[in-house]
């Protein structure tokens, strides 16, 4: 005659409570991207250090500076209230949909300054999106955010 024995699992984890760790530490993980994002802010780029990527490049620039379109000081947009700010580290948000966080920016120029296609001038000064997740994993920080949620269940 076999024995039966009858264990009540209290505090069991159900699939709900997985979902919602996911997602609780997939929006985290973009914000902390965007803190990184956030606190990079380098001294503008030495006078000079401006390379032009062809002739034609420089004939362009130098042409349009003549005909006014272009000032010297450059003056950065500011943003329509639709689009948001047009300074960088004013113009991130995070969305998540389902279990996916999506970091974006409002400024028209992030690509080219944080982005996959960072011009020249921006290189070694500010940290890309991908450098910025790469350092929130590398530091420790990411395995800090998932034991935080992994205790919480």
């Amino acid at each position: 005659m076999a024995n039966i024995i009858t264990i009540e699992m209290l505090g069991r984890i159900g699939e709900a409570q997985i979902g919602e760790m996911i997602r609780t530490v997939t929006l985290g993980y973009a914000v902390l991207v965007q803190g990184q994002l956030n606190e990079d802010k380098p001294a503008p780029p030495a006078r000079g250090s401006m390379k032009y990527k062809s002739e034609k490049q420089r004939r362009f620039v130098m042409a349009n500076y003549k005909r006014g379109a272009i000032t010297v000081p450059y003056k950065r947009g500011t943003g329509s209230g639709l689009r948001g700010s047009e300074t960088l580290n004013r113009s991130y948000s995070v969305t998540l949909s389902g279990d996916e966080a999506v970091l974006t920016s409002a400024a028209s120029y992030a690509p080219y300054v944080v982005g996959d296609q960072q011009a020249e001038i921006h290189k070694g000064r500010w940290n890309t999106a991908t450098q910025a997740v790469d350092t929130i994993q590398g530091n420790g920080t990411l395995d800090k955010l998932v034991a935080q949620a992994m205790e919480s269940l």
